[in-house]
Parts: structure tokens; C-alpha cells; sequence
């Protein structure tokens, strides 16, 4: 039996934007779990989002996944700074492996770059904004999130969107000015198997910076699509993509079976 899933979502999103890569993995036998982080109702207005700490965030995931009651350690899979987060947790629970797609980058490696720091300029100009709820306009998400995602999808993805918290944008972006390091990973404890997922033509975080994540995990696989942009839960690809996480979540599950017969 496939190992169960748990997935993490990024900024402004819900667990409800990972229905394809659910359904793919589904397909496959893997029982999937899609959390949705405090203030991140969709259709809700949470003010209180603009203040939440990437802390948060974690102890809330770490208690979601306990009360779980998994009878197996789960795969984790997080997407942006899901992705962060889901290698903060891996550090907590020891997951049986770790899939990060497009993860944003913890304390230690700088990761803005021209493309994203023109994505959140508007954002930053703003007076205070690491503590108020921040979410991009329509135009920059399609330049900068849904860019290779085909256009008929824009205005619906964009009105799932839900409110980001500016202080857990803080702690990534500018992690060098947060004292207490919210973003930081301990890497040596992530122990399990880990696949990073990169994209050429991402413009929140770019690929560049995907490599030096992978690079803290020196048992890391690296798979890289040139052709993709930030959004890869509904894109052209999305299929193909599960498709390949289970194929290699597959492999691990065999070896491990294998070793338990000798």
C-alpha cells in the first residue's frame, strides 16, 4: 500500500489548490491529506492573517499531522514556502520522505532576486506591510505565478487566491533582518528521502535558488522542468509531474520492502 501524503501549501493559497496533484497521487494509492494554514479560508476575511508567524504556521502543521493518527510516517510535499515549511517539519516528524516543489529558501541562502523583488515591490512599498495581510494584484499574479498556465485558468485561480501573512513574508525574504530566524532549517535533521522540483521560468523562486535548497540535503534527487513557471498545480505539466513523484516515491517504497525480506 502507498504511503500516505501530506501536503503543505504556499503563500495565498488553500489545501484546496492541490486537487490535481491529489487526484494524480490518488490514482496511485497514496491517501492524501491537502492542510489549509490558520486565516487561510478561503471566502473568510482573516485581518489577523498579516501577522502570522512562520512559528504559527509550523506548530500548527506539526499538531494537524499528529492528530492524523497516521499508522505510517507520511510523505511530505510543499510547494513554495509549503515548501519551506514542510522541510521545517521534516526536522520535527521524520517523515518517510520529502517533496518540495519550487520550496522558498530558509535562513542562510538569499534568495531574492530582480523577478520576485518586482513581484512583492508593491507589497513592500507599503507602510508597515510585514505585519498586515498582503496578496498580489491580478496582473502580477499572472506575470509572476500563472505565467505557463493556460489564460481561460487565470481569473478563477486568481479568485481562490486568499490573503498572505506580511510577517511570514518577512521572515523569508528578509530572514537576515528577523532575530529570531523563523525561517531557519535545521538540514542535518531531515534524514529521509528528498526530491526538489525546479522550474526555469519561475519568477517567485527562481532556480537558481531551488538548487541551493537541494544543495542543504546531500541525499537529494533534482528534477528540473526549464519549461514551467511558479504555478505547477494546474499547469500543462501537472500530470506528468505526479505522475514522476510517484514513480519515485514508488522506488523508495521497493528498496525499503526489499530490505525488509533480506
Amino acid at each position: 500500500m502507498a504511503r500516505p501524503v501530506v501536503l503543505i501549501h504556499g503563500m495565498w493559497c488553500t489545501g484546496a489548490n492541490f486537487g490535481r496533484l491529489v487526484e494524480g497521487l490518488r490514482s496511485r494509492g497514496h491517501a492524501c491529506h491537502a492542510l489549509t494554514l490558520p486565516a487561510h479560508e478561503a471566502g473568510v476575511a482573516h485581518p489577523e492573517v498579516g501577522n502570522k508567524s512562520l512559528r504559527e504556521y509550523l506548530s500548527f502543521l506539526e499538531d494537524a499531522v499528529r492528530g492524523l493518527n497516521l499508522t505510517e510516517a507520511p510523505v511530505l510535499i510543499g510547494h513554495s514556502m509549503g515548501g519551506l515549511l514542510a522541510q521545517q517539519l521534516a526536522a520535527r516528524i521524520q517523515p518517510f520522505a520529502l517533496v518540495l516543489l519550487t520550496p522558498a529558501w530558509p535562513a542562510g541562502i538569499f534568495g531574492l532576486r530582480w523577478d520576485n523583488f518586482v513581484s512583492f515591490f508593491r507589497i513592500v512599498a507599503r507602510w508597515a506591510w510585514w505585519r498586515r495581510p498582503q496578496k498580489l494584484s491580478f496582473h502580477r499574479a499572472v506575470v509572476s505565478a500563472f505565467n505557463f498556465v493556460p489564460r481561460e485558468k487565470h481569473v478563477k485561480l486568481y479568485d481562490a487566491l486568499v490573503d498572505e501573512s506580511g510577517r511570514a513574508a518577512f521572515e523569508i525574504a528578509l530572514w537576515m533582518l528577523d532575530r529570531g530566524r523563523a525561517s531557519r532549517v535545521d538540514a542535518a535533521a531531515v534524514r529521509c528521502p528528498v526530491y526538489v522540483v525546479s522550474y526555469g521560468q519561475d519568477r517567485l523562486t527562481p532556480a537558481a535558488t531551488v538548487r541551493k535548497v537541494a544543495g542543504l540535503y546531500p541525499q537529494a534527487a533534482l528534477r528540473h522542468y526549464p519549461e514551467r513557471g511558479h504555478w505547477v498545480l494546474d499547469d500543462l505539466d501537472t500530470d506528468e509531474m505526479a505522475a514522476e513523484i510517484a514513480n519515485w516515491l514508488q522506488g523508495h517504497e521497493q528498496r525499503l520492502a526489499a530490505r525488509g525480506r533480506e
